[in-house]
Parts: structure tokens; C-alpha cells; sequence
């Protein structure tokens, strides 16, 4: 069986990202804070949607916070907005591990993408209630939740959500309903990093498809021969690079705003 690069180097670095959450418990100062909002060996980093809640909440920001918030917009805008869901999300990486399991157990997939829907309903709350609502459906609130506080209100969360990709629908809450990802899906389709299709290399053999978190990402492309994904919900996992047997997929830069590749 093809060992897939792609998906060994992604597991290397989501579990280099669990390691940093953790590190503070050991003294370690390279990391402080959360993925909410955090310090990393001096870089300001904090959760878009986090510091807008904060805006609709005060109706101001911090210095530091609106720094961490524009260089995150600017990473996930140049590598691919769902690159965080792919790579980085602790949630992701556990819906990740019982993937493989919904698939054995044929568990159907969501076709309608509500993200952008919940997405809007959290922060209209937000503003309504005078309260952060959306932490509580936020991936990083969950995950943070579920390290600090243990068998509280966040671990329950995860189980359920983990209960239901499992046993109900394959992938809904990544694919289907987490606001985050709604909000890093726009930021996708405008990322010069692009998966880009060979047509003349395919075989169609469907592996690709298989391996695929969201696979109809791929159907302009094996279908009607579009050159590159352009769908913001690609995580850029590269999932499907590694594993095609004819290198019919590979990744390339645009220039912004183009499908023209960057020689």
C-alpha cells in the first residue's frame, strides 16, 4: 500500500499544534494562549471570529487583538482558508481518526452546507443576548473546553459530534455546519494555493474521490475538466495528490484573482 507523504505530514503537524496547547502545562513559553487568541514565540495570532464577537460585544479592539486577527486572516488568505480545518483544527483532527471508520460503516454524507448559515445565526445571537454565543459552537472553544475543563459542557460536545459522524452522518460538522470552516471557506476561494488537475495524466480511476474529505470539491474537475479546485471548502490536505498513481493532481500558486499558474 502507497504511503501517502501528505497525510503523514499532516498528522506531524496536527499533533505538533496539540503539543503546543498543551505546553504551557509544562512551563514551556513558546506558546501562550489558546487558538483563540494566542502569542506564538512572539507573533500575535487570534481567531477572526473571536475578535469580531469581541467587536460586537464592546464595540471596540485591542491593539494586540486586531494584529492577531489581520496576520491569521493574511496566513489562511495566502495558504487556503480551510488549510486551519486540514491541518491545524483539534476537532478536525479527531473527526479525521473515525473518518475511515464512517466509511467502512457506508455512513451518507450532507449534501447542504449550512456553515455560513450558522455562522450568521451565532453572531446575530451574539448581539441579541449580549453573550458569546459563538464559543459554543466555535471548534477551538470546544476543543479548549474539552483539554481545560474535562468532563465538562466542551467534551460533551466533542463526543456528540464524534457520535454522529460515526453513527449517523459521515463528516457533517465539518463539512455541513461548523462556522469556523463557513468563515475560512471564503478565504479559500480567493487563496493563490490551488490543487490543480492534469486531465490528460487521469486515468479515472477514483482515488482521488475515495480518499476525499468533500469530495464534489473535485467533481468540476473529473467531470468537466476544470484545471484547478477552486471550491473554498478544500482543505488543501492533500489527500488526493499523494494518493493518485499518476500524479494527475498536483498543488500550484496563481497569481491572486487568476487561474494563471505562477512559473
Amino acid at each position: 500500500m502507497k504511503v501517502n507523504r501528505w497525510t503523514i505530514g499532516r498528522r506531524a503537524v496536527q499533533l505538533a499544534v496539540l503539543t503546543l496547547l498543551a505546553s504551557p502545562a509544562f512551563g514551556w513559553t513558546l506558546f501562550e494562549g489558546t487558538l483563540d487568541a494566542a502569542s506564538l514565540g512572539g507573533i500575535l495570532l487570534s481567531d477572526p471570529l473571536a475578535t469580531l464577537q469581541v467587536l460586537l460585544l464592546t464595540g471596540s479592539l485591542a491593539t494586540p487583538l486586531l494584529i492577531g486577527c489581520l496576520t491569521v486572516l493574511a496566513l489562511y488568505g495566502l495558504l487556503g482558508g480551510r488549510v486551519f480545518c486540514g491541518w491545524v483544527c483539534p476537532v478536525g483532527f479527531l473527526t479525521d481518526l473515525v473518518e475511515p471508520l464512517a466509511r467502512r460503516l457506508r455512513r451518507p454524507v450532507w449534501a447542504l452546507r449550512w456553515k455560513l448559515v450558522v455562522l450568521v445565526v451565532m453572531l446575530g445571537l451574539t448581539l441579541l443576548l449580549g453573550l458569546p454565543a459563538f464559543e459554543t459552537l466555535s471548534p477551538i472553544g470546544i476543543g479548549v473546553r474539552a483539554l481545560t475543563f474535562g468532563a465538562g459542557g466542551g467534551l460533551v460536545l466533542l463526543i456528540l459530534i464524534l457520535l454522529v459522524e460515526l453513527l449517523l452522518v459521515r463528516r457533517a460538522w465539518c463539512r455541513s455546519l461548523c462556522p469556523l470552516g463557513g468563515l475560512y471557506s471564503l478565504l479559500g476561494r480567493l487563496s493563490p494555493v490551488r490543487v490543480c488537475y492534469h486531465a490528460d495524466r487521469c486515468t479515472h480511476c477514483g482515488a482521488c474521490s475515495r480518499v476525499c474529505f468533500v469530495e464534489e470539491v473535485l467533481e468540476p474537475c473529473l467531470e468537466r475538466g476544470l484545471g484547478q479546485v477552486r471550491d473554498g471548502d478544500c482543505s488543501r490536505c492533500g489527500a488526493c495528490v499523494g494518493v493518485c498513481p499518476v500524479q494527475a493532481l498536483d498543488f500550484t500558486v496563481c497569481q491572486p484573482f487568476t487561474t494563471r499558474r505562477i512559473s
